[in-house]
């Protein structure tokens, strides 16, 4: 574990538009919002010293004045309609930003490789249980040692998914390089169907991707039955490109990773369950179709898949080719069941089964300060269900001569299966066994 101490003289403050957005401006979340009511998501950018070269935070501070004109909503406060319906008045009161100090330098935080120990770097703190009180996305500016920083997001994925949120804090580097400035003021609509891309099944049964729980009441926040663990892993391009051919042969072709991956996933997880292997798991991916128009959405395609056959004793070529074709998209459900109760009820996604969120094609490099990428950027969901979930995310400081780039893989799983799952991510040469972190 990171010493909490590590990250110190922390303080605390609002940043809200340099314009006031309007009297009575409401902005109304959809079914599939609201079924993503529940989870936040927590990310870290890591930035050399070069990158922060005469960068303040009041020039941090500054920017958000203007680019928080344009993404006003993250700056409101939710309330219930008379039915109970959540609903976001856009009040303009702010992000929070913390700013902090830290001990260590970039490259000594990135050396232990595991984004589970990225929370001193993330201010978090749920929605509610005073609705009209809580922000809904915290920003925590960390000065290393070195020189460098970190900024560490919370971010209430009611307001969007993973891409919508990268993209947005991409544009406010836009705004703190100067490149956009304060434009004419105009109020974003959301597009028709927001929430609800075209959904090409035709299962007309209840979606299995969605799972309603306990009312949770005000205080937003996923009632787990056990104790979750998050875990993260590395895995370099080579390995990316050994994984690939094990499954598939050498005639790949372009074949994705993402349900290659998965199924390695899939497998191991089950094993590491003693005989309760999840035979239904769902699927998070970024619609293709989803147009980068600045407006914030819970877009990405949400699928299950079923194997009706054991998973542990199965190949994985056919694993994965389960994963690939056999995935039924069920957003127009989810949107029906939550609308059909007005939004009343409380429901998870992500751990309602085990779930699989594709983050590769999430923008996550497109953040740069002075001219310059982050170092590395992790990203985890808090909120997840008992069934746990596994991320995947982009790793490009590590390029084969392939094209292949290495990957990280977030894991959140009941406690008492992550010696186990270890284990046999080792068997399967995904781990090594000096990074495992069992003691002897």
């Amino acid at each position: 574990m990171v010493d909490q101490n590590l990250v110190y003289d922390i303080k605390i403050s609002s940043v809200g538009p340099g314009r006031i957005t309007g009297s009575d401006v409401i902005h109304e979340p959809g079914g599939i919002d609201l079924a993503m009511k529940l989870p936040y998501l927590k990310g870290v950018y890591f930035f050399n010293n070069q990158a922060c070269q005469g960068l303040t935070i009041m020039q941090i501070k500054g920017s958000m004045f203007y680019w928080l004109n344009d993404y006003y909503t993250v700056c409101g406060r939710f309330r219930r309609t008379e039915a109970g319906r959540p609903y976001m008045k856009c009040n303009d009161c702010g992000v929070r930003v913390v700013e902090a100090q830290c001990s260590k330098t970039v490259d000594e935080w990135l050396e232990t490789r595991d984004c589970s120990l990225d929370d001193p770097l993330i201010y978090h703190a749920p929605v509610g249980p005073e609705l009209f009180f809580s922000p809904l996305l915290y920003m925590q500016v960390t000065k290393f040692k070195c020189g460098g920083m970190s900024m560490g997001i919370s971010w209430a994925h009611i307001m969007g998914d993973v891409y919508s949120a990268s993209e947005c804090l991409n544009s406010w580097g836009q705004f703190l390089a100067g490149l956009k400035s304060n434009g004419p003021f105009k109020l974003t609509k959301s597009p028709d169907g927001l929430g609800n891309p075209e959904s090409h099944s035709v299962d007309t049964k209840e979606p299995v991707s969605l799972k309603q729980v306990d009312p949770v009441g005000d205080l937003w926040v996923t009632a787990n039955s056990c104790k979750m663990e998050t875990f993260s892993f590395h895995l370099s391009a080579s390995q990316v490109s050994r994984l690939h051919s094990k499954i598939w042969g050498h005639g790949i072709g372009k074949l994705p990773f993402f349900e290659s991956l998965c199924a390695i996933m899939w497998q191991c997880i089950a094993k590491a369950k003693d005989g309760l292997e999840p035979r239904v798991v769902t699927l998070c991916k970024k619609d293709p179709s989803n147009p980068k128009d600045g407006a914030l959405s819970n877009s990405q395609i949400i699928s299950s898949v079923k194997a009706d056959f054991s998973v542990v004793d199965t190949d994985l070529k056919r694993l994965a080719s389960l994963l690939l074709d056999q995935a039924m998209k069920e957003n127009t459900q989810i949107e029906e069941v939550v609308e059909k109760d007005n939004g009343v009820f409380d429901y998870i996604v992500y751990g309602a089964n085990l779930t699989f969120v594709d983050l590769e094609q999430a923008n996550f490099y497109g953040l740069e300060w002075n001219g310059h990428k982050p170092e590395a950027v992790h990203y985890s969901i808090q909120g997840v269900g008992d069934e746990g979930a596994v991320l995947v995310l982009p790793w490009p400081k590590d390029s084969g001569t392939d094209g292949n780039i290495g990957r990280i893989v977030v894991v959140t799983l009941p406690e008492n299966e992550v010696v186990k799952l270890k284990f046999e991510l080792t068997k399967n040469g995904l781990m090594l066994e000096a990074d495992i972190g069992i003691p002897e």
